[in-house]
């Protein structure tokens, strides 16, 4: 996603595009999460005051374990993109309690692939579950409970924490 800044006229600039999940880089899936859609954008740039708005909405598919049951949930995530790209190397802005990212560029182009693989990366779910009643997998034999209901008996409790039992708070 390379825009030339001239390109951005009065009136802003929009893109749409599409990008499959190999654009992230990296050619292992991951264990907690991985993209498994296209990428769409849907980003406009603004010139204003000497720095450039970049402002729009990323959209795709991820696909995660569930934390309980191991079981493959998709996640439909849209996510928003707030960023400010001023045209010198000058210090980054800090904004207080904001939503809204500063970066600098060099130059004539704006090159915008760095920050949207980041901004999907950072967004891919780390913990989720299947069902608010997810019941996970035995601790015995690791069959998932939501599929069939297993034959190991209840759990024993550990003997050294029983006098934890009479605890009132």
């Amino acid at each position: 996603m390379k825009v030339n800044v001239s390109e951005i006229k009065d009136g802003g600039l929009s893109l749409n595009l599409t990008r499959g999940p190999g654009w992230l880089g990296g050619s292992e899936k991951s264990e907690i999460a991985s993209v498994d859609s296209d990428i769409e954008f849907h980003i406009d740039l603004l010139r204003t005051a000497g720095e450039i708005s970049v402002r729009g909405k990323i959209g795709f598919l991820a696909v995660a374990r569930c934390s309980r049951c191991l079981s493959d949930v998709s996640v439909d995530t849209n996510l928003e993109v707030n960023l400010i790209l001023s045209p010198s190397e000058t210090e980054k802005k800090e904004e207080a309690g904001g939503d809204m990212d500063y970066e600098t560029y060099r130059g004539r182009m704006i090159d915008l692939n760095d920050y949207m693989r980041e901004q999907v990366n950072l967004s891919l779910p780390y913990k989720v579950v299947c069902a608010e009643d997810c019941r996970g997998l035995c601790g015995g034999c690791g069959r998932n409970l939501n599929e069939q209901q297993c034959d190991c008996e209840a759990r024993q409790e550990d003997s050294r924490f029983a006098v934890l039992k009479d605890i009132k708070i």
